[in-house]
């Protein structure tokens, strides 16, 4: 590697440290518009793959934290299972969590567009126990019909559904958000709202996102141009921590403080109760075998 080279590479550390102290957890392309943003490198597949490489180093030789950069596009899936009965008792112990929206007036969700933005946000959905759903573009018919069934006995309590929508701005980020509500309505649903929490367009220049062309190729573009002009932008160029602000805000809006402080009591109770049944269920020593 030549000086040129190094000193290219160790400023591009330095930056993309600068940003993930204050904003991790990210994924590589939330890091890529970010540091477009701050002009550190182009809007190019160049330079995403050079900051895709680059972190890839700085991980590897410990100068950037692995947790603080996430990857959701490559899942596991494993059966579980334990070494003995204390080590699952520890687990019961641990894991066991009431769902406090139960005596909420509200129910809400949270839809994001992509999966690979999940693993930035899933922090505050799992804070407060509401679920996340990645549509991964336009949503399935298994998948549509199954929210359905679970919103309608959600309507048949009378509860108010909230969901609230993470999308890219361009036609198809617009045209998803419109499709899914009207899919899960059409299974019988029942009524919900359902609110973008970003992106918007006033985001671009807000935030100094680097706009991509809306392409003409799509049937929907000269539809999304009429109403918003030729400008679109990733959901993953918006700052992680102000997704991440804009979701707990819109969770919190939705939660009646009293009940839910009422709901947190309950929960610490039942907590130790199942310590306690999990502890007399626990042997007081593993067997070895």
């Amino acid at each position: 590697m030549s000086k040129g080279e190094w000193r290219t590479t160790f400023g591009l550390i330095a930056a993309a440290t600068k940003v993930l102290e204050l904003e991790h957890p990210m994924t590589i392309r939330q890091l890529f518009y970010r540091l477009i943003s701050t002009g550190e490198i182009g809007n190019c597949l160049r330079d995403y793959q050079r900051v895709s490489k680059t972190m890839t180093k700085a991980r590897n030789d410990g100068r950037i934290d692995f947790g603080w950069i996430v990857d959701r596009s490559r899942p596991s899936y494993e059966a579980a299972t334990w070494e003995n009965l204390s080590q699952y008792s520890e687990v019961v112990i641990s894991s066991y969590r009431r769902d406090n929206w139960q005596d909420q007036p509200t129910y809400v969700e949270v839809w994001c567009e992509k999966d690979a933005v999940t693993g930035s946000i899933e922090q505050i959905t799992d804070k407060w126990g509401v679920p996340l759903r990645a549509l991964r573009g336009f949503n399935s018919t298994t998948n549509a019909h199954q929210i359905a069934v679970l919103f309608k006995e959600k309507n048949r309590l009378t509860k108010r559904i909230a969901v609230f929508y993470l999308g890219d701005w361009d036609p198809s980020g617009e045209a998803i958000e419109n499709d899914v509500q009207k899919r899960v309505q059409k299974y019988g649903s029942g009524p919900f709202s359902i609110t973008r929490l970003a992106i918007h367009g006033s985001d671009i220049s807000k935030f100094h996102l680097p706009p991509l062309q809306v392409r003409g190729a799509d049937p929907r573009s000269a539809g999304f141009m009429s109403r918003h002009g030729a400008k679109a932008v990733e959901l993953d160029a918006l700052p992680p921590t102000e997704l991440r602000t804009r979701i707990e805000r819109a969770i919190k809006g939705n939660v009646h403080r009293e009940i839910w402080e009422r709901a947190l009591r309950l929960e610490a109770a039942q907590r130790e109760t199942t310590a306690r049944v999990a502890r007399a269920l626990s042997p007081p020593s593993a067997v070895h075998l």
